[in-house]
Formats: structure tokens, C-alpha cells, sequence
């Protein structure tokens, strides 16, 4: 309990007036609460009164609350709206720790929170640090204990459902940008995810369900990737990670390791790039030739981006090789997306970062298969093309290709693309990730 303050109005109104529910009542739910999250709490009616004269919660207690109202009055009710310290930067600061499976589901959960609320101001603050090690991820075993113990039974449909949105917001955001709906998407996982997170399931469900809830959070990071929020992409990534290695799951590893690549490439650190390409690498040991022919594209522009043209080939040529080895079966759903069109607009992108104008004009001719649905990736690949020209000496073409991306994008919601087509603009060379 932190310190006391006037009189909070605004809690009596909404626990006595709106809701109609006794001082008693309203503990008892809190306490419902924190047992069905595994933090048992003592929370009495004096406890609850305390808080009505003007005492403050701490964050746990604070959050616990919130829930309760939230679920009961069917929209959002905050510690800000109360009168409670936000406990946004502390989160902030936790969601960067690598901790133990509960931690992840806590973070998740307010990560979820605040994502949820459209254009968050607290969500956009977030500070992008150095990027967390994956050195961690890597070497730990996977949780002995991941059976869950709470009231509500997981069943397969809740997990299929959960699937199916990923996929789905996968979907959409591939054709309109991942600044679009990704809030929508954070308030389906705080009401649906949230709930089988802390449900009963035993381990063979809990391995299918921390597996699912990971993919939508990489999705997520994702999305906040393309929305220029490298923090949120940084601390869904971590957490997604965390649940990764707690059902051992070595691809969805190496898949957390990529995007750490890529966020180490906003901070212009191209050692650090390579070192997490190459985690992603070794994460992939004895994985799916999919999962191996991923980490081999993203190597290869992780040397492209170290100016290493040499390597880059080499690193193409092996995920050209296991891509040809795939689709025996055995290669994960959460990968679908990686087709010949995919595979060959990354190597694209890579060789005409390392200077390899022809090799990387091949690439593109194959690439340019793509699907039409997937808008935004066929703006990367116009954009490509427009660097490959830079590089021919042809500036017919380039400004040709720049402004079909331009024209292609205008109704793309992303950020990241707009600042690539930007600095097309301006003559730049594309040297990103």
C-alpha cells in the first residue's frame, strides 16, 4: 500500500454506483484474481476502504483491480482513471527481462494492455535499449513445468481460434501495413489469450498453446516494426522468446533471433546484426529445412549489410539449397509464408546490398511471382529493383520503379516504408535491413 492522498470518488462511483457490488464483494473478486494469475493476495474490505479514503495500491494490486473492473463494466478501466500511479515505465523496464515463464505471461498481459489502446502514448514512449542478448534463449533448457493450474479448461478450439487470427491479422497485414490493426489484435489477446495463459491445460496443450500465443506476439512485433516502434517490437519479441525456449522450440527461436537482427540494424550496429543472424543460425541446428533456409536468407543480409559480398553469396546459395529440401511436411505453420517469391526477394535485397547488381537482378525476376495480395512486400521488392538500377547506372529505371512503389503504397499504413521511399527519394542508397 503506498501512500494516502483525498478521497477517490471516482472508485466508490464505479464499485458502489455503477457496478453495485459491496466494498466485501469487490475484495473478494480482487482475490479471485490474483490466485487464478498465481500471485495470491490478501485483500479484505478494509483493504478496499483504505483504497476509497485515498490510499494507493501497489502495481500488482492496482492491476488486479483493473481487471476486475475492466471485465465487469465491458470497457477499460485504468489506474490513471482512478487516480493510481501508472505503472507504464515499470513495465517498460520489466518487459526487457529475460525472466521465467510467469514473468512472460505478466508482461504479455500488460503489454497486451497498452497496446490495445489506439495510438498509445505510453506505447510510443517506449525507449528502444540495447538490444537483450539472445545468449540466454539459447542455452537454457526448456521448462520442466509448463502444465497450468487455473479455472477456465483450455480446449483445442480456443487454441485453433487463436491461430486463426494470427494468421489472419498475418494477412491483413502483409496488404495494409502494420500500423492499421495492430491494437485490434493486442485487444483480441488481451480478452481471449489472456484468459488460456492462465487456464488449466496440461503440458502437452501448454506446449501448443505457448507455441501459438508466441507466434501471435512475433506477429505483433512485427507490425510494431513496421509501425517505426522498435521498444514494443523489442519487448514482444523478448517475451515471445521466453516462451519459445520454455516448450523448446528451436525454430521459433531462431525466428525471435531474426527480429533481434533486424532491430539491431535500426541501431546502425552492423557486428551486432551479424551476431544475432548467426544466433538464429545455430538456433536452427536440426530444424525443418523451412526454418533453415529462413535463418540462411537473413544471414545473408546480415553479411550484405557488414559489406561482406563473398559471404552473402555463400549464405544465399545454402538457403536456396534447403529451401529446395522443403515441403517434405515437417515445416511449421507459422513459416507458410515462405515461399520461392519470398526466398528470392530477400536474397534480392541482400545482393544489392553487397553490390551484386546481376546476381541480384536474377533474384528479382523470380521474386516478382509474388502474390498480389501481399502489398507491402511488393513495394520492398519495386524499391529492390530501384536500388539494383542505382547500381546499373540506370536512372530512367529507378525513378520509373520508385514511383510505381510510391503509387503501389499510398494506401499502405507503415511507417518504415514511408521513410524507405523517402530516402529513395532523396538519391540515398537503401543500406538498411
Amino acid at each position: 500500500m503506498r501512500g494516502t492522498s483525498e478521497r477517490n470518488l471516482d472508485l466508490e462511483r464505479i464499485v458502489l454506483e455503477e457496478l453495485k457490488w459491496s466494498l466485501s464483494g469487490f475484495a473478494k473478486r480482487i482475490r479471485e484474481r490474483c490466485a487464478a494469475i498465481g500471485h495470491p493476495r490478501s485483500v479484505s474490505t478494509s483493504t478496499v476502504l483504505r483504497w476509497c479514503a485515498g490510499a494507493r495500491p501497489g502495481p500488482e494490486l492496482a492491476a488486479a483491480a483493473c481487471y476486475v473492473l475492466t471485465q465487469a463494466c465491458k470497457r477499460p478501466v485504468t489506474p490513471e482513471q482512478l487516480g493510481w500511479p501508472s505503472e507504464d515505465m515499470t513495465v517498460a523496464e520489466q518487459a526487457l527481462q529475460y525472466g521465467d515463464l510467469t514473468h512472460a505471461v505478466r508482461m504479455l498481459c500488460r503489454l497486451w494492455q497498452m497496446d490495445a489502446v489506439p495510438r498509445s502514448t505510453s506505447v510510443r514512449a517506449m525507449p528502444f535499449a540495447a538490444t537483450p542478448s539472445a545468449v540466454e534463449a539459447l542455452v537454457m533448457l526448456p521448462d520442466t513445468e509448463i502444465a497450468g493450474h487455473g479455472q477456465r479448461q483450455v480446449t483445442m478450439a480456443d487454441i485453433e481460434l487463436l491461430d486463426a487470427h494470427t494468421d489472419l491479422y498475418g494477412r491483413t497485414d502483409a496488404r495494409h501495413g502494420g500500423g492499421q490493426f495492430r491494437s485490434v489484435f493486442a485487444a483480441f489477446l488481451s480478452a481471449h489469450a489472456v484468459p488460456l495463459l492462465e487456464g488449466r491445460f496440461n503440458a502437452r496443450r501448454g506446449r501448443l498453446l505457448f507455441g501459438s500465443v508466441a507466434d501471435a506476439v512475433l506477429a505483433q512485433a512485427s507490425m510494431a516494426y513496421d509501425d517505426q516502434l522498435p521498444g514494443l517490437a523489442q519487448r514482444y519479441d523478448v517475451q515471445a522468446m521466453r516462451m519459445a525456449q520454455a516448450i523448446g522450440d528451436r525454430g521459433r527461436l531462431a525466428r525471435g533471433c531474426i527480429h533481434q537482427a533486424r532491430l539491431a540494424a535500426v541501431r546502425g550496429d552492423g557486428r551486432e546484426v551479424l551476431t544475432h543472424a548467426r544466433s538464429a543460425v545455430v538456433a536452427a541446428t536440426g530444424s525443418p529445412p523451412l526454418v533453415r533456409a529462413y535463418v540462411a536468407v537473413t544471414e545473408a543480409r546480415a553479411w550484405a549489410y557488414n559489406g561482406d559480398g563473398g559471404q552473402c553469396r555463400a549464405a544465399v546459395e545454402r538457403a536456396r539449397a534447403a529451401f529446395n529440401r522443403a515441403g517434405s511436411g515437417s515445416d511449421p505453420r507459422w513459416l507458410a509464408w515462405l515461399d520461392r517469391p519470398e526466398l528470392e526477394g530477400q536474397a534480392a535485397w541482400a545482393l544489392a546490398m553487397a553490390g551484386l547488381a546481376e546476381e541480384g537482378g536474377q533474384a528479382l525476376k523470380v521474386a516478382m511471382g509474388l502474390s498480389p495480395e501481399r502489398t507491402r512486400d511488393s513495394v520492398e521488392l519495386l524499391i529492390t529493383g530501384a536500388e539494383l538500377a542505382r547500381l546499373r547506372g540506370d536512372r530512367v529505371e529507378r525513378e520509373e520503379l520508385l514511383a510505381k512503389a510510391k503509387s503501389t503504397a499510398q494506401h499502405l499504413k507503415s511507417r518504415r516504408l514511408a521513410r524507405r521511399l523517402a530516402d529513395a527519394a532523396a538519391g540515398d542508397p537503401l543500406h538498411d535491413f
